[in-house]
């Protein structure tokens, strides 16, 4: 923030508008327990699928069945109708499980339908009944493809959920087609990106975050597709969309998400009107910015809990006449009320996390530290806790409770 741009007004403002909004009556500690307990049960007493009735007959139905299937893979032209196939190959497993080769073409079928597991248990039963085929070696080698490719399945539905971004916005990802989506709409539109300006007061950090998406193709390691961000407010005046080429990469090791792209950047002024009301001069585009933007993810199952909270990702002010620091400030807050499980275990509405398993909160940018709160249901997390009218730090463990 500039200044001659008073903390004070900029707080009062935010206030303001915030209270405009409209919030949903609050859940109670106990109607939360007792959803989550209610959904444990329902999860505990789900029905298991009907086994499948084995098909019996002669060996000449066998034969009839192994044919049947082979029409179907000649005549199928979807899934739908190659899951036919599937069904013909079953029956005649059924009645004569000695029948290699309808194991074998099973596990073809079920590698094409995608059904890596099932097609990996059929080549192993080919396998079995047949260990001196002259493709034995060849069905091997085709079970150590189909084990990569389901490593590679589970690595990439893996990358789908939260993410945060060292900037401190979160962002959804999820898997489409071959690629994924990354969208937000807490992206904060920096004064270096667009440029906004009050007759009188000057330089105003625009308050409103953009919604944005990635839509990006995944090879390897290397990530390429498009950028986009929506229009966003800047007092009268409206920075209009953006969208830019997107080059990167994806570190699995690491769990974070390098993306650079270039953004366009703007100029918008605001006029203070004598009479009548004040008006947007103008918004010129002043050139074009680089931007490298990081991600870590995707965050646990697991936080603090429902009724929770977070302050200091977006800015931070600490109080009285200081003024507010735009953007992650390395410094991380807490809002919470009495009818939550983590004041239960001790913490406080407004105190500050000064470090999490030890790990100081200065030292890490926001999406590493958010990163760090975040794991598995039930599993500690030791926070070091600055409260309010408290000399001494306060250390809490809390075991982490499932965010929804």
């Amino acid at each position: 923030m500039r200044r001659g741009w008073p903390a004070v007004l900029v707080l009062t403002l935010t206030l303001v508008v915030a209270g405009c909004a409209t919030v949903p009556p609050k859940k109670t500690l106990a109607e939360r327990k007792a959803e989550r307990a209610q959904a444990a049960a329902v999860a505990a007493t789900k029905p298991s699928p009907p086994p499948r009735i084995k098909t019996v007959g002669t060996p000449e139905d066998a034969r009839k069945h192994m044919l049947r299937g082979m029409a179907a893979i000649e005549m199928a032209k979807s899934p739908e109708e190659l899951a036919l196939a599937e069904e013909e190959f079953l029956a005649a497993a059924d009645i004569s499980p000695q029948l290699g080769s309808a194991w074998f073409n099973l596990g073809k079928v079920q590698t094409q339908l995608g059904r890596y597991d099932d097609a990996i248990a059929s080549y192993r039963q080919y396998l079995a009944v047949a260990p001196g085929a002259e493709d034995a070696q060849k069905v091997r080698d085709e079970i150590v493809k189909l084990e990569f490719r389901q490593e590679q399945i589970a690595r990439e539905k893996g990358r789908a959920g939260s993410w945060v971004a060292s900037t401190g916005a979160w962002y959804v990802l999820a898997m489409e087609g071959n690629g994924i989506v990354l969208k937000t709409d807490q992206r904060r539109v920096t004064e270096e990106e667009a440029h906004s300006t009050y007759t009188l007061v000057g330089s105003i950090p625009i308050s409103q975050r953009a919604h944005a998406e990635h839509h990006l193709t995944v090879r390897g390691g290397r990530l390429s597709g498009t950028w986009s961000r929506g229009p966003v407010t800047a007092e009268k005046c409206q920075i209009p969309p953006d969208t830019a080429e997107v080059a990167g990469e994806i570190n699995e090791r690491e769990k974070k998400i390098t993306l650079r792209y270039e953004v366009t950047t703007f100029s918008a002024s605001t006029q203070l009107a004598i009479l009548g009301d004040d008006y947007c001069s103008g918004v010129t585009v002043t050139g074009k910015r680089g931007v490298e933007e990081v991600l870590y993810g995707p965050l646990g199952p697991a936080g603090l809990g429902p009724g929770v909270s977070y302050k200091g990702l977006y800015s931070w002010w600490a109080g009285g006449f200081s003024v507010v620091g735009q953007g992650w400030q390395g410094h991380l807050g807490v809002r919470l009320d009495q009818e939550t499980e983590a004041y239960e275990a001790g913490l406080r509405d407004d105190d500050e996390i000064l470090a999490i398993d030890g790990v100081p909160v200065k030292s890490l940018n926001a999406g590493e530290a958010m990163m760090r709160l975040y794991g598995q249901p039930g599993a500690p997390v030791r926070l070091d806790i600055l409260r309010k009218d408290v000399k001494d730090p306060v250390t809490l463990t809390i075991l982490r409770i499932p965010s929804v």
